[in-house]
């Protein structure tokens, strides 16, 4: 029993160490895996060495576009290379998931080419075409972890802090809608995304807000209610998180809180430099 004991102590050490190393790089590899196969797999199409090259042609052959053939091979060979660049990684998923449902077609177009016997046993050729499913659920995992568009201060955010914007709900506002209340609690915080509004304390407008800016996280970090009211001016899109809600999640996850609270520094950072007055600072601040 001492020797299984230590065999499992042996293998639970290794495994963190692994599974770190996994977390650490899989997002990497997985993408220069993507854009690897992308790339090989077009480049043989119109060299005439592709084994699917024939069913691509038979499955395209009602499309009215001379020479699509090679129109779809450098439609792979961008995704590829889009996998590639990571900068670039936002346009490989959008023409993956523009792509992948047409490499589906054969298996309704060419059925007794892709099954021996429908629906469950595939020829080869059904198997080739079968395996883009883990391709997508591949694209779908990379377009999850790409980091969303920041302006401002907030450029330089944590990449935890883009995960956390994908736990919020998105919301919109008209213009005139209230976004916040001066002296009410805020039930949640808002990240704005696109608009612009106005800051009032009392009947005296000290400042505006636009995107990548917060709104209520004062008000959620010192628990009072909000110091100013800030108005929308025009159509405003924003990330809203539930304040109990996101508190759990900040206690749960200790990155997280540390990604807030550094976007948050940045956001009143930017606020400084745009030269507003400083009662803006307090949108959503304490009433003390």
């Amino acid at each position: 029993m001492d020797a299984i004991a230590r065999l499992r102590a042996w293998f639970d050490g290794y495994e963190i160490v692994i599974s770190s190393w996994m977390e650490r790089q899989g997002y990497r590899l997985m993408r220069v895996a993507m854009g690897i196969v992308f790339i090989w797999f077009a480049v043989l199409k119109p060299l005439g060495m592709s084994p699917a090259e024939a069913l691509v042609a038979r499955a395209t052959a009602w499309i009215p576009v001379p020479g699509f053939l090679y129109i779809l091979t450098a439609w792979e060979i961008t995704i590829g290379v889009c996998f590639l660049v990571k900068r670039w990684n936002r346009w490989a998923v959008v023409l993956l998931l523009f792509h992948m449902p047409g490499t589906l077609l054969p298996l309704i177009t060419l059925r007794d080419e892709t099954f021996v016997r429908f629906p469950f046993v595939l020829t080869l050729e059904g198997q080739y075409i079968i395996k883009n499913l883990v391709l997508i659920a591949a694209g779908i995992i990379l377009g999850g972890k790409i980091p969303h568009r920041l302006g401002a201060a907030t450029s330089a955010a944590p990449e935890a802090f883009h995960a956390l914007l994908r736990r919020g709900r998105i919301g919109t506002a008209r213009p005139g809608e209230l976004l916040a209340r001066e002296g009410e609690m805020m039930e949640q915080v808002l990240f704005l995304r696109s608009g612009r509004g106005v800051v009032r304390v009392g009947d005296r407008e000290v400042g505006t807000i636009g995107p990548d800016q917060f709104i209520g996280e004062m008000s959620f970090f010192t628990r009072r209610t909000a110091a100013a009211t800030v108005e929308a001016t025009e159509a405003t899109s924003y990330v809203a998180w539930d304040r109990e809600e996101l508190r759990a999640m900040l206690a749960e996850r200790q990155a997280l809180e540390h990604a807030m609270l550094k976007t948050i520094t940045l956001d009143l950072v930017g606020k400084i430099q745009n030269g507003n007055e400083p009662r803006r600072l307090r949108i959503v601040g304490d009433d003390s």
